[in-house]
């Protein structure tokens, strides 16, 4: 179900963030961060499509920004009637990220079309402290 962007803000009934180091083999834990924080049976049905986007878009942070290696990457859930996880890096000098066609023979660049593709509202935001890339789910 695609949620239409002019929609309000819904209700946050708990906000929990948390930050790791920038490296690729830190995705496990932003994976493990996300499972717990949706542990509740409301968010069954779609707390898989969460960990698995979450962890597309950490990949893509600490392969692809200022936050590989050094930096660092902060996952922020919002569960309510709404499930909003933004991924905030510390940016990239050269280009926001985006959407591409993947190659079927290649082995990456479908990270942001798998969030296109199961999210019901996705987005992507530069900011003075870098980059956030965000999506939603329907409970």
């Amino acid at each position: 179900m695609k949620v239409p962007a002019e929609q309000g803000t819904p209700a946050v009934t708990r906000l929990v963030t948390a930050t790791f180091p920038g490296t690729h083999d830190q995705a496990a834990q932003a994976r493990a961060f996300v499972r717990e924080v949706l542990g509740h049976a409301r968010y069954h049905r779609i707390a898989g499509d969460a960990e698995l986007l979450a962890s597309e878009l950490f990949t893509n942070a600490a392969r692809h920004s200022r936050s590989r290696d050094t930096g660092k990457v902060t996952i922020m859930v919002q569960a309510g009637d709404v499930v909003r996880v933004e991924v905030v890096d510390d940016g990239s000098a050269d280009r926001l990220p985006r959407v591409m066609t993947p190659d079927p023979s290649s082995l990456g660049g479908r990270g942001l079309f798998l969030v296109r593709a199961l999210s019901a509202r996705f987005g992507v935001r530069k900011h003075e402290a870098g980059t956030t890339t965000w999506f939603e789910l329907i409970p």
